[in-house]
């Protein structure tokens, strides 16, 4: 009988999360893409029946704030202000090439408002974000599959930011008039 090795576990040391192309390894302490699915009971005379029901996800990050350029804030808060969802890529071990032993997520998540300062007197500040992932995440296991789902991403990006600004256009030109 040929002797298996032991599964090699996933510490998150060399771990990769991007939101909008920013990238945010340096300042992540909590990396999690979650989902949650609701569940529907079903209640009869002869009893109750839970069923499953939608799924929906989450990427859930702890970060560390920096006000430094290219870092949280800048990232976060340009995410937050276009108004549109944006991209979001994870790898699980960023100085690997994607493949079947270290696939990446990527999709797209509707940035929320944060509380840019949260933390203790001489302690670090740091940002909770549970951002809704729009669909589900795309798993990729080649960097093929990856560009085309990060390209897709952006397609949608860029479409509905072009949606917002025309619907923004036509808001002002109506208020010109009244």
């Amino acid at each position: 009988m040929a002797v298996v090795a032991p599964p090699m576990p996933l510490i998150l040391d060399d771990a990769s999360v991007s939101i909008d192309d920013g990238i945010l390894d340096c300042v992540t302490n909590h990396l999690e893409l979650s989902p949650d699915v609701t569940v529907v009971t079903i209640t009869t005379l002869c009893g109750e029946t839970d069923y499953p029901g939608a799924v929906k996800w989450s990427l859930v990050l702890t970060l560390e704030q920096s006000f430094d350029a290219g870092a949280t804030e800048e990232i976060l808060s340009a995410a937050v202000e276009g108004g549109v969802p944006v991209s979001f890529v994870i790898v699980p071990y960023k100085s690997k090439p994607i493949g079947p032993t270290n696939p990446s997520w990527s999709g797209m998540v509707i940035p929320q408002p944060y509380a840019p300062i949260n933390g203790d007197a001489m302690g670090e500040s740091t940002i909770d974000l549970e951002w809704s992932v729009v669909g589900q995440p795309v798993k990729s296991v080649t960097p093929e599959a990856l560009d085309t789902a990060l390209a897709a991403s952006r397609e949608a990006t860029e479409a509905r930011a072009e949606a917002r600004a025309a619907s923004r256009r036509v808001k002002a030109g109506t208020a010109a008039k009244d």
